[in-house]
């Protein structure tokens, strides 16, 4: 069964890794994939997206072909007048419809592409322009579709509506991202609401180094530099175990964003430049190396809800840590308590660094709470969060509705 993907630029770029592992689990599962990114770039930065790229049609978001091809269907194609109709109504801003207009044309170009490669379902990872174009191309060619929203998409409210009601399923990550979607868009079509968690590959070397005493943490927060994940309060809570003599420990931050200079500034101002690091972004199997070789102590995700609503869903940053036994801390936001329940991790609450401190403190103080923590998560992990049942689930619906 072949299947389309539509992503915002997997399999390149250096995010949505989450959606290369789901990639990398439906081809071990002998799905017949042909992914398809919204704007891809040309750089390949995790090692084995390059497996991927044969599977790709990477194409930019308007060249010549894909511009006469939208303007000749303007002409012979009466539906695509409809489709358009359609977006300007369901658009709730004029920024909305501008971004799902600039999507357009490339979602007339795929239609064809559909229709020659005898493609049985189309999916969308997010609910904002991906899943515009995976709309438009199942309106043209029949094909049908599904999408997966994880949590900003769902606050954007990008023609939600309308989309639900066109897509044979939606697939929520989170319960609590479930409830939201509801929230927005009524309860007419909550059949078409599934909750299916993103997931990860398990581990099966989660005993030996981990568990042993440790002279020096290291702390990893594997998240781009956004206000959403609160790494300022990482901060305040590290100069707090500064505060308190606790020193035998580094926190390295792994990711880029709109936040950097100013997390640089108050750790220069805090004097914290031997405790964090922010060395950039990490390739994924590098991350997960150093999980496999017990090179991390704790992993600590301090996400918050941002002024205009923007929160985590269910970090898969925290799901890939626990697969390895590794404790970790967030915040009681968004999907996590989901996660972090029965003790799976520990939970503060958000833009508190003083609960934080202690949470740290409780950890590299207290070896035998590590391994409860590390085990409990791993458990978690393994009975919600395992990437191959979660896949089957997924490939179920796909061949329900092709």
């Amino acid at each position: 069964m072949k299947i389309i993907y539509t992503t915002a630029q997997t399999p390149l770029g250096k995010g949505e890794t989450f959606i290369l592992e789901e990639l990398f689990e439906l081809k071990r599962q002998e799905v017949d994939l042909l992914i398809i990114p919204r704007t891809p770039t040309r750089e390949i930065f995790h090692k084995g997206a390059e497996s991927l790229v044969k599977d790709s049609i990477c194409l930019p978001l308007m060249n010549g072909k894909i511009l006469i091809k939208f303007l000749f269907s303007l002409i012979i194609r009466a539906r695509i007048v409809k489709v358009i109709e359609n977006i300007f109504k369901y658009s709730r801003s004029v920024h909305i419809l501008v971004k799902n207009l600039a999507v357009l044309p490339k979602a007339v170009y795929i239609s064809d592409i559909t229709k020659n490669n005898n493609v049985k379902h189309i999916h969308a990872h997010w609910g904002s322009t991906t899943s515009t174009m995976a709309y438009v191309v199942s309106r043209l060619s029949g094909t049908p579709w599904s999408f997966t929203l994880h949590r900003w998409d769902i606050k954007e409210n990008n023609m939600l509506k309308e989309k639900v009601k066109s897509a044979k399923f939606v697939r929520c990550i989170s319960e609590n991202g479930k409830i939201e979607l509801l929230r927005i868009i009524g309860t007419d079509f909550k059949d078409k609401i599934k909750v299916i968690h993103m997931g990860v590959k398990i581990s099966t070397n989660v005993s030996g180094l981990l568990f042993k005493e440790k002279e020096y943490f290291k702390i990893v927060t594997p998240a781009n530099l956004l206000a959403v994940k609160g790494h300022r309060y990482l901060i305040e809570a590290c100069s707090i175990l500064i505060k308190k003599n606790i020193i035998n420990f580094q926190c390295i931050f792994y990711g880029e964003g709109s936040m950097k200079n100013k997390l640089e500034e108050l750790v220069e101002w805090g004097s914290l430049n031997n405790y964090i690091k922010m060395p950039g972004m990490i390739p994924h199997e590098k991350l997960m190396q150093m999980y496999e070789n017990s090179e991390v102590d704790i992993v600590i995700l301090p996400s918050i809800a941002t002024k205009n609503g923007e929160r985590e869903g269910i970090p898969v940053a925290l799901m890939e840590a626990m697969a390895y036994s590794i404790p970790v801390i967030s915040t009681n936001t968004g999907g996590i308590s989901e996660l972090l329940s029965d003790r799976a991790g520990i939970m503060v609450e958000e833009k508190n660094p003083e609960q934080l401190a202690i949470a740290m403190e409780n950890l590299i103080t207290n070896r035998s709470l590590r391994k409860k923590i590390g085990e409990q998560g791993y458990k978690k992990i393994c009975k919600k969060y395992n990437i191959q049942k979660n896949v089957k689930k997924l490939l179920r619906l796909f061949e329900l509705y092709s």
